[in-house]
């Protein structure tokens, strides 16, 4: 009875956003589910155990800033990247620690993922931070990884690496170039540095299989539970 109201309740569809630039969360993701997100391709709603994973997420952030207003060392928190950049994106924090700034991305990550996370950070997640580390000109940052199922918390402090800022800004000038201004589909990435199979849990698997580059003729059939199936498994992942 109420378990069905709520997954009700919670089930909510994406927007789709026309938009010509890309977020940093959508460093170290596929190429093409990037090119079929931007080109507003059918996935399914997110269902409600999905959407309250989510919230979860949101209030372990909001939990953690309000910790660090209380220790008083918060500089700013939700700060946004400069207008016109390649990427759209907030910091969660920037925190000032024995007189040096440092920007805090926070992350809560499943437990399996935390487990790999023993020694260093998720190789996205660090993308993203070196990301925040260039846009704001801040040489140091601190990756916070909370355990979604026991609130364990690990850290890691980060580096501006150049190198690592040069190529990331390199590859995503190249993709804006190929998505935004010729509307082409990019090919097959190489799958050899992935941290886990993203085609198993993407919602336009079969878009991608087919090398569908535009929402006509129509789209594959997909029943909704079964790319909800999928849309569950990429979020189990992060």
């Amino acid at each position: 009875m109420l378990v069905e109201l709520l997954e009700e309740y919670f089930q909510r569809e994406e927007p789709h956003r026309e938009r010509d630039y890309f977020y940093v969360s959508e460093v170290g993701k596929c190429p093409r589910q990037i090119f079929y997100t931007v080109k507003g391709f059918p996935r399914p709603p997110i269902d409600g155990q999905t959407a309250r994973r989510l919230a979860v997420g949101e209030d372990a952030h909001r939990r953690i800033v309000q910790a660090l207003y209380g220790l008083g060392i918060v500089v700013a928190a939700e700060v946004p990247l400069p207008s016109g950049a390649l990427f759209h994106g907030r910091a969660d924090a920037i925190v000032s620690l024995s007189g040096k700034n440092y920007v805090v991305e926070i992350k809560t990550v499943h437990p399996y993922n935390f487990d790999q996370m023993a020694l260093v950070p998720r190789r996205d997640h660090y993308l993203q931070l070196q990301l925040y580390l260039h846009y704001f000109q801040i040489p140091q940052g601190i990756l916070l990884a909370e355990n979604k199922a026991t609130q364990e918390l690990r850290e890691f402090v980060v580096e501006l690496d150049h190198t690592e800022v040069r190529r990331v800004l390199s590859e995503f000038e190249a993709l804006r170039e190929l998505i935004f201004v010729r509307g082409e589909l990019p090919p097959l990435p190489d799958k050899s540095d992935w941290e886990f199979d993203q085609c198993k849990y993407c919602p336009f698997v079969d878009f991608c299989r087919e090398n569908v580059s535009a929402l006509s003729p129509p789209a594959i059939h997909l029943e909704p539970h079964e790319r909800a199936s999928q849309v569950r498994g990429l979020f189990d992942e992060l």
